[in-house]
């Protein structure tokens, strides 16, 4: 079974079986449900979303106003490039981290519903200006909001950009996806609409126990 998100993404369901995991649990004779001796606490805000650390900047200069566009903004950060629209709260951003699939060409979130997903060459879905629109660059330190979508450049080779609920951070080293809790593997959910994080070795400290964010403050509009 799959899904063709309105973004013209071909997008697998990633389907897996709890019961297995389940198993192992309690085969390693850890109780299926007790509570962790050392949980981690509840999600933080990452830096890379903590907005009074950027500086807004007008979104006007990224929106192509081409009809072949069809609306959409764009913007680069010298590594990545990252387009928003044409609907409210979808964004994707091009380029591959260290931890992403050999033939993914960039990821995409889907109106805040689905995502984020890997694209893959083989796929529809396009990055890029269609009419030559020439991505304006957006700087360290700087942030831009455009329909529900909240882009962030961190560092230098950083992007960062959330919808709603979900949310993507790119790095050349790593790659960090969040979606709502309840689009997580658990009893009664065998399939979920967003591809994986990798494994938390390769991702910082402060990223590697939550795939969610806080709720507040709340995402902009």
């Amino acid at each position: 079974m799959s899904i063709v998100s309105p973004l013209g993404l071909g997008t697998g369901i990633i389907r897996r079986t709890v019961g297995a995991l389940a198993a192992l649990t309690v085969a390693a004779g850890i109780a299926v449900g007790a509570p962790a001796v050392n949980a981690a606490p509840g999600p933080t805000m990452p830096v890379e979303f903590d907005l009074s650390r950027y500086q807004p900047v007008d979104p006007t200069t990224f929106r192509s106003l081409a009809y072949g566009d069809n609306g959409r903004s764009f913007f680069t950060t010298g590594r990545w490039m990252c387009q928003i629209g044409q609907a409210y709260r979808y964004v994707g951003c091009q380029g591959r981290p260290a931890t992403a699939p050999p033939t993914a060409t960039g990821a995409a979130i889907a109106g805040d519903q689905q995502g984020p997903w890997w694209v893959n060459r083989e796929q529809t879905y396009r990055f890029g200006s269609t009419t030559g629109f020439r991505p304006p660059l957006l700087g360290v330190g700087k942030r831009v909001t455009i329909a529900g979508v909240t882009c962030t450049v961190p560092r230098r080779d950083v992007v960062a950009c959330r919808t709603g609920e979900r949310a993507l951070i790119f790095t050349p080293a790593w790659h960090k996806f969040f979606f709502p809790s309840w689009d997580t593997l658990g009893p009664g959910n065998n399939a979920v609409a967003h591809s994986a994080n990798p494994a938390p070795r390769y991702l910082p400290p402060g990223l590697q126990y939550w795939n969610q964010l806080p709720a507040n403050p709340p995402a902009p509009k």
